[in-house]
């Protein structure tokens, strides 16, 4: 009893879990209409398998002369007077016309179920999209950046998806199933009672042996031990050329002989219980027909119930409807195992959190006048794995610092740290003695400015991308600024010149004109703070850059410029180098000086910037 009750108890679960994707303002759009449909799309089937038997009942009287046709020991069928006076190739034309039309009428309704179904649940999804772009934001100066990509990735690509499809069956289902279902059964118990409950309990029966038989063979095939069994396998494969060469004398063909004997049982173990299953099955449906043929039989030949071939045609299909709808109610509870997990992850997600964000603070920031403080950072994943640990820095304004580590997740968080993406576990961020959590984000947002090799871009023209909502740039502005990174010959080779649409993603334009397009962003909006992921020099023998020019003009006009190098010329100019060893501050200084002092930086430079290393 427990168990039953654990079971019913966990339907129910998967029930109520899509209660809230159900319960959005958009799933309760076309509500009534969509339960208009549900319910004609439902109900039509008893009333189709109705006709059926009326025209089945006059294909074997010769006509319906009666003002009541009896399809079943309980189940009659007033027939209008108009309809009896009429010839009997009349009466069978007009039956057949009404199956059509129900026919007819049943494929728009489920059509237009189906339909309203997936607008509702593409509404839902469509909307939760839009939450989701919303809380990552929210969450990002909390949790940081890099990990709502990784959560997006999940919840975009897998659990939306999934909810999406959990939410089109649910309505598809519900109450169309439910209505279809009670029809047929009221229809096959009407018909006879006796038959129609050992009809069901043969199914059940049959069904559950199945489900046994079927559950036996997962077991057997294991989930995990022929998996096992050739890793072992596998791992023996790869150690072999060891084991021979100290001459072992077939000991890696004993154990690899002994793990084949041993999978190939399993597999022919499984393989018979395959075998087995079908022929079981038919068997058990063999007998549980040839219950039902001998008992409508009895009730034939034997008795006078008003049992008739018409009435077993009317019991069948009422039977196989039935069988229809709880095979898509069944459909559904297995759907839910999976959508309903999707719509907790997605809902965990958008559930606030108590702790509140600097949007919701309200703190401006004008500028960059003291500087940027790190006292005492440490920051850990969410496996408590440490990314920077126990960090004291600082920068200051007119400052070229590059960040350099010997993995790039340490540097790339403290770039993240910079744009009020993440909190620190311990410690604090400062800029101009402000706590950068307590800065408003669109503040933030106008101090800081984030370029990468991809720009980034906007949709929108290069034009749009360059000047943004600043009305004060004029086009001379922006020709000066490309001309300084050197890109704008490449970009009015373009068809339309600086009108190209440039796409946020897949973009023809080359990384050295996304790139000069980011750098050319800044230098036209002068922000006090930059960030910089610099891509690797289009020529290693590059000897005058003018994008590290361009930096160099922003440095001189007051910002502080904080860069990912991936260019040696890069660190060689740089005021100051940042160098961590993992999280841990391994030094700080200039190019010159951490070259002569840290072992760990003249090997780093090694491997990432010497042209003449093997493998580059």
């Amino acid at each position: 009893m427990i168990v039953v009750n654990n079971r019913g108890a966990a339907a129910l679960n998967r029930f109520r879990t899509l209660s809230s994707a159900r319960q959005e303002p958009e799933a309760r759009s076309g509500n009534l209409f969509a339960f208009f449909w549900a319910t004609l799309a439902g109900l039509l089937v008893p009333c189709l398998i109705l006709v059926v038997g009326l025209i089945s009942l006059l294909l074997e009287s010769g006509s319906l002369h009666d003002d009541a046709a009896r399809l079943g020991a309980n189940l009659v069928v007033p027939l209008p007077s108009s309809f009896v006076d009429q010839a009997s190739l009349d009466q069978l034309t007009q039956l057949t016309s009404l199956a059509f039309g129900l026919s007819v009428l049943l494929s728009l309704a489920t059509w237009r179920h189906r339909r309203s179904a997936d607008r509702r649940a593409s509404a839902v999804t469509k909307s939760l999209h839009q939450k989701v772009l919303k809380q990552s934001v929210r969450r990002a100066e909390l949790e940081g950046a890099a990990a709502q990509s990784v959560n997006a990735q999940k919840l975009i690509g897998r659990q939306l998806p999934l909810l999406q499809g959990g939410l089109s069956l649910w309505y598809r289902s519900l109450p169309r199933s439910l209505f279809m279902l009670v029809g047929c059964v009221v229809i096959a118990l009407l018909v006879h009672i006796w038959l129609a409950v050992v009809a069901v309990i043969s199914g059940v029966m049959v069904w559950r042996l199945y489900r046994q038989v079927r559950g036996v063979e997962s077991d057997e095939t294991g989930q995990w031990e022929l998996p096992q069994l050739r890793a072992q396998m596998s791992a023996l494969v790869g150690r072999a050329p060891k084991l021979a060469r100290l001459q072992t004398k077939g000991i890696a063909e004993e154990s690899f002989q002994h793990e084949l004997e041993q999978l190939y049982r399993k597999l022919d173990e499984s393989d018979a219980q395959r075998g087995r299953i079908w022929p079981v099955l038919f068997l058990a449906t063999s007998a549980a027909a040839a219950i039902m043929i001998i008992g409508l039989g009895l009730n034939l030949l034997e008795t006078k119930s008003g049992l008739s071939l018409s009435s077993a045609v009317v019991l069948s299909l009422s039977l196989v409807g039935a069988v229809a709808a709880v095979w898509r109610l069944l459909s559904l509870g297995r759907n839910l195992r999976s959508s309903s997990l999707a719509c907790e992850s997605v809902y965990n997600y958008l559930r606030r959190s108590d702790e509140s964000t600097p949007s919701e603070q309200r703190v401006g920031l004008a500028g960059l006048r003291d500087g940027v403080e790190f006292r005492d950072v440490s920051l850990s994943d969410s496996h408590g794995q440490a990314i920077l640990n126990h960090i004291t820095t600082e920068f200051t304004p007119k400052s070229l610092v590059t960040l350099l580590g010997t993995d790039s997740i340490s540097p790339q968080a403290m770039v993240e740290l910079l744009m009020g993406f993440g909190r620190p576990k311990s410690g604090e961020v400062r800029i101009d003695g402000l706590k950068l959590l307590d800065v408003h984000p669109a503040s933030l947002a106008k101090n800081v400015m984030w370029i990468e090799p991809s720009g980034p871009l906007w949709d929108g023209t290069i034009e749009e991308n360059l000047a943004g909502s600043d009305g004060t740039i004029s086009n001379a502005d922006i020709v000066e600024a490309l001309r300084e990174v050197d890109v704008y010959e490449q970009i009015q080779r373009l068809p339309d010149g600086l009108s190209t649409y440039a796409p946020a993603e897949g973009t023809s334009l080359s990384t050295e004109a996304t790139y000069g397009i980011g750098l050319a962003r800044a230098l036209l909006h002068r922000p006090p703070i930059l960030l910089v992921g610099e891509p690797p020099a289009p020529n290693a023998q590059l000897a005058d850059d003018p994008c590290l020019k361009a930096i160099k003009k922003l440095v001189d006009q007051g910002s502080l410029v904080v860069m990912l190098p991936r260019r040696l010329q890069t660190l060689r100019t740089a005021d100051r180098v940042i160098l961590l060893n993992g999280p841990n501050l391994a030094g700080e200084g200039k190019h010159a000086e951490l070259l002569a002092d840290s072992d760990l930086y003249r090997h780093l430079n090694y491997l990432l910037f010497n042209p003449y290393r093997p493998g580059r």
